[in-house]
């Protein structure tokens, strides 16, 4: 597969960067999963990072996002170095991010566990907090999540009966909760239909007109059709980083669409 990067654009200025690294090299037992990764994620918008099955996705969104750590290079936010921040520190600083499998609280409603996310004191019982007086005002934050992606009608429900989409949108409220500067979503639309990834596509759209929203997503339908800005990943290296039509006429599109309908 080819792994040619196409002429670069024009940078953007740095204080419209609210996430970047640079020359990042992430390996496991010896396999390089990130080798050597530098991108700039701008203030507002949908970018798209895409790849196959190890390609080196969730390892850079883990790098990122503070759950894992770097080996070599840099990872900044507003122009601030954080490569040695924690996951916590990065989150206060402005990075959410959704994960691969839903991680919701069994046994609570949708509101419950959108609250917790924003609660001033990570040491509070997930389960308990939430139900203390001083929670109350981190319920109301809540609703307002859950109303703008449309499933507020849920809110009291408990997340278990709850079918996958709705799960994925409860994901993303309390992501969204803290009122990040760029969300991270690793693969959000897995194990939707069709139809409720059209769901997805919008809320995800309307989400990233006042903030950053990085999507690492399988479905290239999907992700180029909303994304502005393309990344694809190749054996843990950058094998494109352009803009959206350029990338659909990519060798790299080309193979990765041939080895996926193959």
């Amino acid at each position: 597969m080819p792994a040619t990067l196409p002429e670069p654009s024009p940078r953007p200025s740095a204080d419209s960067i609210v996430l970047a690294c640079t020359n990042v090299t992430k390996s496991y037992g010896g396999v390089r999963a990130v080798d050597s990764v530098s991108l700039e994620v701008p203030r507002q918008g949908l970018f798209g990072l895409c790849g196959l099955n190890g390609a080196g996705k969730s390892t850079l969104f883990n790098v990122l996002a503070g759950s894992a750590r770097v080996d070599s290079g840099t990872v900044s936010i507003d122009g601030q170095d954080a490569t040695g921040w924690s996951a916590m520190r990065r989150a206060r600083l402005g990075v959410a991010r959704t994960w691969q499998t839903v991680r919701l609280a069994h046994g609570r409603t949708a509101v419950d566990n959108v609250a917790v996310a924003c609660l001033g004191n990570p040491r509070q019982s997930m389960l308990g907090s939430v139900w203390r007086p001083q929670a109350a005002a981190a319920r109301e934050r809540a609703w307002a999540a859950l109303d703008r992606l449309g499933i507020g009608d849920f809110g009291e429900r408990l997340v278990d009966g709850m079918t996958l989409e709705t799960q994925r949108l409860t994901e993303l409220a309390r992501a969204l909760v803290s009122d990040p500067k760029v969300l991270l979503a690793d693969e959000p639309a897995s194990g939707l239909s069709a139809a409720q990834r059209t769901v997805l596509a919008e809320a995800l759209t309307m989400v990233s007109a006042d903030r950053a929203v990085v999507v690492v997503e399988h479905d290239l339908d999907l992700l180029t059709g909303i994304s502005t800005h393309v990344w694809a990943m190749v054996e843990g290296r950058l094998a494109y980083s352009g803009d959206v039509q350029a990338f659909r006429s990519s060798p790299v599109f080309a193979d990765l669409r041939g080895i996926q309908q193959g």
